[in-house]
């Protein structure tokens, strides 16, 4: 195998057809504080990388059930899957059930903590940028994708918001947030990446879910 990309969580790499991801065991947070929001590396904890993919495969196989195309193929071991290759959009496209994290930050007095939201917002997929907002405009301007790609990430985002909030709420649990990448592969749109403690948040009451309580809720 020939690896391609380096990432904060995962290595990625090519394997004929396919790219298998390996999972690692990096903390992501913010201002060196755990954050599964969060963009940075704070640390390490073992077993982390196997959590994840434990939730990758669980979510992306509820969501194949439901309809929605991923491209999850198979698990090789405790941290290694192997994925379908797709052409990645740059772009998070982030659902907000309740209001959290960087959109306090964001707007601070103009909204109050877990205020039901219900939308859909897109972020640029570049570190160096620290991912920023990106209007739907210029997402078309830019070239990064088609007004039509635009409909239909948001409309998947939303079908993939009604399955987890399902799903969670037949568990006495409340979904926060989470983001998707999309990629396109034989001229269809479909979720890529991962779906995990590190790309969504779940509440039990006020509280937050840690990684380690989500791979509880999927077993």
């Amino acid at each position: 195998m020939r690896l391609v990309y380096r990432g904060k969580t995962k290595d990625v790499y090519e394997d004929g057809p396919y790219l298998v991801f390996h999972f690692n065991d990096s903390i992501l947070g913010e201002g060196g504080r755990e954050d599964t929001g969060g963009n940075e590396v704070v640390g390490e904890r073992r077993g982390k990388g196997s959590a994840v993919l434990d939730e990758t495969e669980f979510f992306f196989r509820l969501l194949e059930e439901k309809g929605t195309r991923t491209h999850f193929v198979e698990r090789i071991d405790e941290r290694k899957a192997r994925f379908l290759k797709a052409e990645r959009i740059p772009l998070e496209v982030i659902y907000r059930e309740l209001a959290y994290g960087s959109f306090l930050r964001r707007y601070k007095s103009w909204v109050g903590e877990l205020t039901p939201l219900g939308i859909v917002e897109f972020t640029l997929k570049d570190d160096s940028l620290k991912d920023p907002l990106i209007t739907e405009e210029a997402i078309v301007k830019l070239g990064i994708a088609s007004e039509e790609e635009i409909r239909e990430m948001k409309e998947k985002t939303l079908e993939v918001a009604g399955i987890l909030r399902e799903f969670f709420s037949a568990k006495g649990l409340q979904l926060v947030d989470f983001k998707l990448e999309f990629g396109r592969r034989d001229g269809e749109l479909i979720v890529i990446d991962e779906l995990s403690g590190d790309t969504m948040r779940v509440m039990k009451g006020k509280e937050l879910l840690s990684q380690e309580e989500l791979r509880e809720v999927i077993k």
